[in-house]
């Protein structure tokens, strides 16, 4: 009987080491290939919200940047920068991600959400209305009604990215 019990014990985990091994191998194929891709959504968000880029180069973050500024990115061709973000609202724990595009005279000019899980969407004119406000003018763009906590969280953010390019662009980084 007691040998039963030890059968069974190494056959099941003799089960889970092949599996453990075929998903490592899965892994060690498919990650680089997810990276890339990672890498290649963000590109192109890059480009999307900076009309006329032709390719950047990632900055160091600043000293004192908010914690939803996640990259700061040059155009190399002078059009701008692109910044990335990442943000939650006080109602919802999931990640709020998206790109904004600020011109060489930090003004907006673009906005791509790349992730919003909430049940209610704030609809595309509420990011619009960001499109040529500038550090002193995005905290007065009004809240989307129905979405307080999500367009809070947005607006903060648009906020920090705009006072993150200031520091670059002043050299205070």
């Amino acid at each position: 009987m007691k040998k039963d019990y030890i059968k069974s014990i190494a056959v099941l985990g003799a089960i889970c080491l092949v599996i453990a091994a075929l998903l490592a191998t899965v892994n060690y194929f498919t990650a680089p290939v997810i990276k890339e891709n990672s890498a290649a959504k963000e590109n192109a968000s890059l480009s999307e919200v900076l009309p006329g880029s032709k390719s950047f180069k990632a900055e160091k973050l600043p000293d004192g940047a908010a914690e939803s500024v996640t990259g700061i990115y040059t155009d190399e061709g002078g059009a701008g920068y692109a910044v990335t973000l990442s943000t939650s609202s006080a109602y919802s724990g999931s990640p709020m991600t998206f790109t904004l595009g600020v011109d060489s005279e930090g003004k907006v000019v673009g906005v791509k959400i790349t992730n919003y899980s909430e049940t209610k969407d704030f609809g595309s004119d509420y990011p619009d209305g960001y499109i040529g406000a500038d550090a002193g003018s995005a905290g007065d763009v009004n809240l989307a009604a129905g979405v307080t906590y999500s367009s809070t969280a947005f607006r903060e953010a648009v906020c920090d990215a705009l006072e993150a390019v200031d520091m670059i662009r002043e050299g205070r980084g």
